[in-house]
């Protein structure tokens, strides 16, 4: 993905987990990542790794689960967008204290993503490293249906369809992926993956920590992967990266 303080309209730039014990889940990604936390509320905090923000976690009710947010310059318009093109808000635009302004969104196809106008904080301060954010994909039981909904609102540009998967671009960038999701779990979705240092060592952690592992770990195009989910049921992924660090994550 764009490294950060680079993120154009409809770039993943933040990603927000929503669960129901905000003190376990601490316990989880600080082990699983080695991320610190700074409390921004009495439910909520932000997560860091070696001093940058990387992600957002808040106490919800059950599911448990993880949020895509699309970076845009004008929350107002983008919202009108999104209904223009079939989408509905589930939030209204509100207000991040010294960090920007949010909304959260519905696509057409059911998928829950949030929108992000950082003022100051664009988004993620450190990505594509092992316990950071590293990839976004979309998947749907009709990709068609994704690609024709997010090239309205911000305009992405595809690649040729490989695997029924789509490369989304922006200002000929990178972006994200949009691609089928099959059945029994075939429900839309937005999938957040993570960087790791070593995806075997990762996952072992992860189950020592209560978490469970779908899918993997397996080589991919793109590291080696594994689909997870933590203690809570919130589902992502765990990707290698390129690293000199040690550690399990």
């Amino acid at each position: 993905m764009p490294k950060a303080g680079r993120y154009h309209e409809g770039v993943p730039c933040w990603t927000v987990l929503t669960t129901p014990d905000l003190p376990r889940a601490q316990r989880f990604y600080g082990t699983l990542f080695g991320w610190e936390f700074v409390p921004t509320g009495p439910a909520e905090a932000v997560a860091t790794r070696h001093g940058a923000q990387v992600a957002a976690i808040g106490a919800a009710p059950e599911p448990a689960g993880w949020t895509t947010h699309l970076a845009c310059r004008d929350l107002r318009r983008t919202v009108a967008a999104v209904r223009a093109a079939g989408g509905r808000i589930a939030r209204e635009p509100y207000r991040v204290p010294d960090q920007g302004r949010a909304a959260l969104a519905v696509d057409p196809l059911g998928a829950v993503f949030g929108l992000w106008q950082g003022d100051p904080v664009e988004g993620a301060g450190l990505v594509d490293e092992p316990g950071t954010l590293t990839w976004n994909e979309h998947l749907s039981p009709d990709p068609d249906a994704a690609r024709a909904f997010y090239r309205r609102v911000f305009g992405y540009g595809y690649d040729r369809p490989r695997s029924g998967h789509t490369l989304a671009r922006v200002a000929g960038l990178p972006a994200c992926s949009i691609g089928p999701a099959a059945p029994p779990a075939g429900a839309p979705g937005w999938l957040t993956h993570f960087g790791t240092a070593d995806t075997d060592r990762a996952t072992d952690t992860l189950r020592a920590l209560g978490g469970t592992v779908r899918t993997g770990p397996a080589p991919t195009p793109f590291g080696r992967s594994a689909l997870v989910r933590d203690d809570a049921g919130a589902e992502f992924v765990l990707v290698a990266v390129p690293s000199d660090e040690i550690e399990a994550a």
